[in-house]
């Protein structure tokens, strides 16, 4: 609008400064009118040409008349349109003294015409000489009229085109300052884990967002005492568990060591079998209670030998490996493989892998405990039947077990050690057939630290000294 404002203004500015030159230019031609014996003429000592504009572009036409006759100039510029008061008369009907007053009290009259068919700007002046009737007329052509405007409207819509660049280019550098914080914030809460509670931090994000962050936060907050108060739900009902449990267990004990019937006896193993399994699934989660994702501070781990913790977990299920006629060998390396993290829950991890591959296998087979040293890395393999396809996907997840699956179990051993793993910052990965010939569970461990001596031989397989 202030554009429109500015080019309109200079458009009358500019067309009244070039009328009123184009007047004083006629008066100017005027004053060259000089009485001679037969009447009014133009005096012959005038030059015309220095009434003509420099400008090659633009034209001037004049005429002189006196009582409808010309006597100077062309006669294609047109007369001017009629007018009340055509001598410019004083107010007080007195006509100046003199011709030079009665030239200068003149009214002009400016006009648009066409001359050999350019539009043109004329000015004429009507005035007495004596007794005769004098109209000195001049017109010029619009161009540098035009080459004016152009050149303002130029100015205007460059300077407006600018304005515009300059003002796109701040709103984009604002809006994208912005949103920088706001993708920052997406990262951070995108690379989160689901179990990871705490607060998102809004230092760097625009005011407009805080209050969304502080209400986020407070869902948060709510929704991790919702999650503590259940793991402290499960443990206190987990243990609360284990104590009849253990008092049923040890009861079927003491009743199959004594001489009872056959059908008791079946009884009491069932009863065994069932308090084994339920005592089974207290362990499980208590480990669940005592794990918790948004706890994981690096400096509470201990500094442990992977090899060493896998050698001694793989010697305890050797008996109940043997018992389902599966062998176990351990692949590690000579050198101590070490890793930050809590050694219960990592045995706990392991020994539900072992067990695991130990129930599912189905017969004579052998189980692969392997030790990685660059990464650390944990495999445990078996040349069982394997995990269906539409099973692996969520076998990690708690309770759940496979439609056909046989064995029983309580579907908290690979969800333990899904938990396990994240609480360590370790990344799992599990092949099964046709990929692998049985079932393959890779855990790796963050890398080694700057300055850890790794060895890169390739260890071949040995027997455990079991």
């Amino acid at each position: 609008m202030d554009s429109v404002i500015t080019y309109v203004l200079t458009r009358k500015l500019n067309t009244q400064s070039h009328d009123r030159a184009l007047v004083d230019t006629t008066r100017a031609l005027a004053r060259q009118v000089v009485m001679t014996p037969q009447g009014p003429q133009l005096d012959p000592a005038w030059n015309t040409t220095r009434f003509l504009t420099t400008d090659p572009d633009e034209r001037t036409y004049f005429r002189i008349s006196v009582d409808g006759e010309i006597i100077a100039g062309t006669a294609v510029l047109p007369s001017p349109p009629v007018v009340d008061d055509p001598d410019g008369a004083d107010e007080d009907g007195a006509e100046p003294p003199t011709l030079l007053d009665r030239i200068n009290k003149a009214v002009p009259t400016i006009y648009d015409s066409l001359v050999e068919g350019l539009p043109v700007r004329a000015v004429a002046l009507d005035f007495s000489f004596d007794d005769y009737l004098v109209e000195v007329a001049m017109a010029e052509t619009l161009n540098t009229r035009s080459r004016f405007i152009e050149e303002i409207l130029s100015v205007l819509v460059a300077g407006q085109l600018l304005l515009i660049a300059l003002l796109g280019f701040v709103i984009v550098t604002a809006v994208r300052s912005g949103l920088e914080s706001v993708s920052k914030l997406s990262d951070e809460i995108e690379s989160r884990s689901i179990d990871d509670l705490q607060p998102i931090g809004g230092d760097d994000v625009p005011s407009e967002l805080t209050p969304l962050i502080a209400k986020t936060n407070s869902l948060l907050g709510r929704l991790d005492e919702a999650v503590a108060a259940q793991r402290r739900f499960i443990g206190h009902a987990a243990h609360q568990l284990r104590t009849p449990l253990s008092g049923l267990k040890l009861e079927s004990e003491l009743m199959l060591a004594r001489p009872v019937p056959d059908d008791v006896r079946q009884r009491a193993e069932r009863i065994k079998a069932a308090a084994d399994r339920m005592i089974r699934v207290g362990e499980q989660l208590l480990v669940l209670a005592r794990i918790d994702a948004n706890v994981r501070p690096r400096d509470t781990f201990t500094r442990i030998d992977l090899t060493e913790l896998t050698r001694e977990c793989g010697a305890r299920w050797v008996p109940a490996a043997r018992q389902a006629h599966v062998e176990i060998v351990l692949v590690a390396p000579d050198e101590p493989v070490w890793v930050d993290g809590d050694e219960v829950l990592l045995d706990q991890l392991l020994g539900n892998l072992v067990d695991n591959a130990i129930r599912y296998h189905g017969g004579p087979g052998q189980i692969v405990l392997r030790v990685n040293d660059s990464p650390p890395s944990l495999v445990v393999e078996d040349d069982g039947p394997g995990i269906a396809p539409e099973d692996r996907a969520r076998v990690f997840d708690a309770f759940y077990r496979a439609k056909n699956s046989q064995a029983g179990g309580s579907g908290l051993g690979l969800a333990i050690v899904k938990e396990i793993a994240e609480a360590h910052g370790a990344h799992w990965d599990l092949r099964s057939r046709p990929e692998f010939a049985g079932t393959r569970i890779s855990l790796v461990f963050p890398g080694p630290r700057i300055g850890a001596h790794l060895s890169r031989v390739r260890i071949e397989p040995r027997q455990p000294d079991w």
